[in-house]
């Protein structure tokens, strides 16, 4: 496993089309642990694309201890979106693979690719990088999804309007094809979910068989006993990414405001970076905080009375509930916010079917008398992600995956 016959570690390449680190969202998230686990077995090299301006450069100082090379990329803002167009008029691909695309990256791995064993690629919008090399029976490609984007744009085209509209449907009509191509020519494959897995294989019809390997929760710092800041609810997430922005909007617009009725001092918390213009004029709401980004966001996790995931859209494993969970919150989501997670008895958090069960959920539970309640809940939820998304569980899945 990722050990040559002379004791030297196989060389594993991995692609990223955005930088792995600092973590501040799920795809983030997944790089970091996969670099993290897999640079244990392999000598890891990390190609990113930068996504920052040309002034500023990303901190990647906890890879340069474990990784043998780490590699950055940039492209202009004004090349990606003429690349997008060209992917799209020209190339009959989704207009991403041109905006996530690097002609100097794609110079660097023809160059060093006969160097590498076997090549990981983070996310549907890297596998272009490899499309030269797809039949090279000596290299070993692999294609971690993540989520399936089909899936999350088909989820995201039917709650958005206007011009985004139109866009989530012309880029789901070509992702699909993309993505069942992709999934059924790599040598093996990864999603975060099985709902995602299912929706490669069963919707799109990919001839694949894809692993299932969840994140791990991240360690924040779980505290048992931590003070209680009464009537308050909190949501964690970046604040530009569109389930978020669509989940907070529906959630202020039809759910906050009868819920404050009953809890005239209700907050609502909103914690995460890149903040859309839509979000920051929630603000102006009477209760509403936005916190931006915050590095290690559990005591403020910790201080609400409930963590709410209202998700309207989206797909894959939505790790703000995980985290959550982790910290012994008390989680109220939705069936889509849920719809990643494993093995759920329906103890370990709250699932509201719809807005009516949401605000008596809401109501109920951030009540007082339900003290003992919440502090069962947050019991069981840590429990389970003990028991299915600890670092050594998801650990030995990567390991096992890459054999």
């Amino acid at each position: 496993m990722g050990q040559m016959m002379d004791g030297k570690k196989d060389n594993l390449l991995i692609l990223c089309y955005r930088a792995p680190y600092p973590v501040r969202s799920g795809s983030e998230i997944r790089m970091y642990q996969f670099i993290e686990i897999l640079s244990e077995q392999y000598a890891v090299t990390v190609l990113y694309l930068e996504e920052q301006e040309p002034d500023t450069d990303t901190d990647m100082t906890p890879f340069t201890g474990r990784c043998a090379q780490v590699e950055k990329f940039r492209v202009s803002r004004g090349r990606r979106y003429a690349q997008s167009l060209v992917s799209y008029l020209f190339r009959g691909e989704p207009m991403q693979t041109g905006y996530f695309y690097s002609g100097e990256m794609q110079h660097w791995i023809d160059a060093h690719i006969t160097e590498y064993q076997k090549v990981l690629c983070m996310h549907i919008r890297t596998i272009r990088y490899m499309f030269p090399y797809l039949d090279v029976p000596e290299l070993e490609i692999y294609l971690d999804g993540i989520d399936a984007i089909t899936l999350n744009y088909s989820n995201s085209f039917r709650t958005s309007r206007g011009l985004r509209k139109l866009l989530y449907g012309m880029e789901c009509r070509r992702m699909a094809n993309y993505e069942k191509m992709a999934y059924s020519r790599v040598k093996k494959s990864v999603l975060i979910s099985e709902r995602d897995r299912d929706y490669i294989t069963q919707t799109l019809g990919a001839e694949c068989n894809p692993a299932v390997i969840y994140n791990y929760a991240i360690d924040y710092g779980y505290r048992r006993k931590t003070e209680k800041i009464p009537d308050t609810i909190v949501f964690m997430g970046k604040m530009n990414y569109a389930p978020n922005v669509d989940a907070m909007l529906y959630f202020t617009e039809h759910i906050y405001a009868d819920v404050r009725q009953k809890y005239p001092g209700l907050q609502l918390w909103i914690i995460g970076g890149n903040a859309a213009p839509e979000i920051r004029r929630l603000a102006e709401k009477e209760g509403v905080k936005l916190w931006g980004f915050v590095e290690n966001p559990s005591e403020l996790l910790q201080q609400a009375t409930l963590v709410i995931a209202p998700m309207i859209s989206g797909s894959g494993l939505q790790n703000k509930i995980v985290q959550a969970m982790q910290l012994g919150c008390t989680v109220i989501t939705t069936p889509v916010g849920a719809d990643g997670l494993t093995c759920l008895t329906g103890e370990e958090l709250v699932v509201a079917e719809n807005d009516t069960q949401m605000r008596e959920k809401l109501i109920h539970y951030l009540s007082s008398e339900a003290y003992e309640e919440r502090k069962r809940m947050g019991e069981m939820a840590r429990h389970y992600i003990e028991t299915y998304y600890s670092f050594q569980t998801i650990r030995n899945k990567i390991l096992d995956f890459f054999k």
